[in-house]
């Protein structure tokens, strides 16, 4: 027996060197007798399970960022006035992402970022800058069905509500529990958050007294966020011309009079997306209601709608605006600001970013912001956009002199110029003028209307992976 089987796996490991087929020596070998037909479903079975190579299921990889900003302000954020003078500055983000997956069964990332002004930091100096950008972890409780548990960021439908904040040197993340759920059409992210300073044996007063020095910032001063949060979002192809999303979220901040009361704000609404050929179009509205942190009733709504159309040579036209609704420029028992809770103004709202905290920026007179971009793409590497914006109040704000302001701020053109050499570098450089009339500098209560603001930038961002590897 012995004899017969070295026989066998002799034959089998010729075979195999000449490139023949195992199954065809394993038919000539029970023609010939040797073997029966069990026997050689037997050995075929245990051939097989020997050769079949172990799948690499786990992967390592280690992603590298570099971003450096010059920028030159002379209006950006804040209207000149006659004795303002111009400021230029260098600010930097260093980011490193590590990135282990293991299969479809487990992902998990740790990010570190070191985000400065050029000469904002001593050199020779101890006090580091290091800070965790993200850290996450996501276990797969199904193929659909996954928790996201840490730091992470959240950045949900066209980021108007919920943004990363790519622009921002430091980012934006958020210390929360994501339940996510993926299938076919169908995409579903459920968010919690609940926030605290420190360890407490009493109690859940969350009152951040440790000062924070951002690059927005230069003097340490203290922060606020919110105590809790709760968010839903849902996504649905219903076919390939149509997409709906929604979102519902309630934020939670802590009373000034109570520590253990909360006063919730609702965001509920969303967003259709339609498709076909070279037109595009969307029409998205939310609604808000709660109670501010002034613990006044909230009655706010947001409305936008946009179209796109993508001409043959590679120009794409994309016209809209943007409603926020507000007050006349008091608050009284009920609020009637929209505010976009943490989403990102930068990209909806102008690049001179006059209109990023809502509704102080507005003096809560509320937003109507026409806006015509379009885009020329020359070839994969190189676009160039222009982007117009009018802007007028909501609603008409009147002053403390009880005198009442026209809706018409201003107008403001951004003109944008974006390079990419290869898939890890991205060069732009931008240029911004406004236009400014006596109601912004009214609502924004500083700045000089005969001053025109303008801003320019310089931006290298380079995003190379450093290295990835597979194994068992």
């Amino acid at each position: 027996m012995k004899k017969k089987y070295f026989l066998i796996l002799s034959i089998l490991t010729i075979g195999t060197t000449n490139a023949q087929s195992t199954n065809d020596i394993l038919t000539l070998l029970i023609q010939k007798g040797f073997i029966k037909q069990n026997e050689a479903d037997s050995i075929r079975a245990n051939y097989i399970t020997k050769e079949k190579p172990t799948l690499k299921d786990k992967s390592f990889q280690v992603d590298l960022q570099l971003k450096n900003r010059f920028e030159y302000r002379d209006g950006y954020g804040n209207l000149p006035t006659n004795t303002s003078v111009p400021a230029a500055f260098v600010n930097q983000r260093s980011r490193l992402t590590l990135n282990y997956q293991h299969g479809n069964s487990l992902n998990a990332i740790i990010s570190f970022q070191d985000a400065r002004i050029w000469g904002s930091h001593d050199p020779r100096g101890l006090d580091g800058t290091i800070q965790l950008f993200e850290g996450y972890i996501e276990p797969a409780i199904t193929q659909n069905f996954s928790i996201r548990l840490g730091r992470q960021r959240i950045m949900l439908d066209n980021q108007r509500l919920f943004a990363e904040n790519e622009w921002r040197i430091n980012g934006n993340a958020h210390d929360a529990i994501n339940f996510r759920y993926n299938k076919g059409k169908l995409s579903s992210e459920l968010i919690g958050a609940f926030n605290q300073t420190s360890e407490h044996f009493f109690g859940t007063d969350f009152t951040p007294t440790e000062l924070s020095l951002t690059p927005g910032n230069a003097t340490p001063s203290t922060w606020s966020n919110y105590k809790a949060l709760a968010v839903h979002f849902l996504k649905y192809n219903i076919n390939p011309n149509f997409t709906a999303t929604s979102i519902i979220a309630a934020d939670g901040f802590q009373s000034k009079t109570n520590p253990e009361k909360i006063l919730w704000r609702f965001t509920y609404g969303g967003r259709i997306e339609y498709s076909s050929g070279r037109w595009y179009s969307t029409i998205s509205g939310y609604l808000q209601s709660g109670r501010n942190n002034n613990d006044k009733t909230i009655n706010a709504w947001y409305l936008q709608p946009e179209i796109k159309y993508t001409l043959p040579n590679s120009i794409a036209i994309r016209l809209g605006a943007e409603i926020f609704s507000g007050d006349n420029g008091t608050i009284e028992n009920v609020d009637h600001n929209f505010v976009p809770l943490y989403g990102v103004a930068h990209l909806f709202n102008g690049f001179m970013d006059f209109f990023t905290k809502f509704p102080t920026d507005l003096n809560n007179s509320g937003l109507v912001n026409p806006y015509l971009f379009i885009a020329k793409s020359f070839n994969p590497k190189l676009e160039i956009s222009s982007n117009s914006h009018l802007f007028f109040t909501q609603r008409t704000a009147v002053t403390l002199s009880n005198q009442e302001l026209t809706k018409f701020m201003g107008y403001e053109h951004d003109l944008l110029i974006r390079y990419k050499p290869n898939h890890y570098s991205n060069l732009e450089a931008g240029f911004s003028f406004a236009l400014p009339t006596e109601t912004m500098t009214a609502i924004k209560k500083s700045g000089e209307e005969s001053k025109i603001p303008t801003w320019a930038y310089v931006q290298a961002k380079f995003t190379p992976r450093l290295f990835k590897t597979t194994y068992n």
